[in-house]
């Protein structure tokens, strides 16, 4: 698979092509299952962080590699903004940025930016939109599962995204 995912209808840039959406209502974010997928950026930005770290998930078989994106254009979403996406559980980086670098680096929409890896024993991407600048992940500042489909273009658990 090359450097760079395709658009989904909605707009925004698929974050891992032939993967199978999936996740539990009420979840802090969208679990998409696949095995050591590429996972690309869904919009472009600047990097928070591209480390480990970052994630509650810390048992001895998930990986831990986490990248928190910054909006260029937050994404509307009611009266409300999506100003920053992160992606967890990677099991590589394409590239590693230390949480408070500067200059932070910037990420086209479909760039690649790691590979899907494991957490609670399942392989997956999971990919949270945080509201409003909020970045502490506090309830209430990030959209839940079936809210991120909806977003990205109302897939129905069990849809395999687009392969690109």
């Amino acid at each position: 698979m090359g450097g760079r995912s395709g658009r989904l209808p909605s707009g925004l840039f698929n974050p891992m092509p032939e993967g199978v959406v999936a996740g539990y209502r009420a979840d802090t974010g969208l679990d998409v299952m696949g095995i050591k997928k590429p996972v690309y950026a869904v919009a472009s930005g600047w990097v928070d962080y591209a480390e480990a770290g970052h994630t509650l998930w810390t048992g001895p078989r998930d990986t831990p590699y986490c990248v928190r994106i910054e909006l260029e254009a937050p994404i509307p979403y009611g009266e409300r903004e999506i100003t920053h996406i992160y992606y967890a559980h990677l099991s590589e980086l394409a590239h590693v940025q230390p949480e408070g670098t500067t200059p932070r680096m910037r990420i086209e929409g479909g760039d690649r930016i790691g590979t899907s890896g494991v957490a609670n024993g399942s392989w997956h991407l999971h990919l949270g939109f945080l509201l409003d600048g909020e970045v502490e992940q506090s309830w209430g500042t990030f959209l839940l599962e079936d809210e991120i489909r909806e977003v990205m273009g109302d897939y129905r658990k069990g849809a395999r995204l687009p392969a690109q």
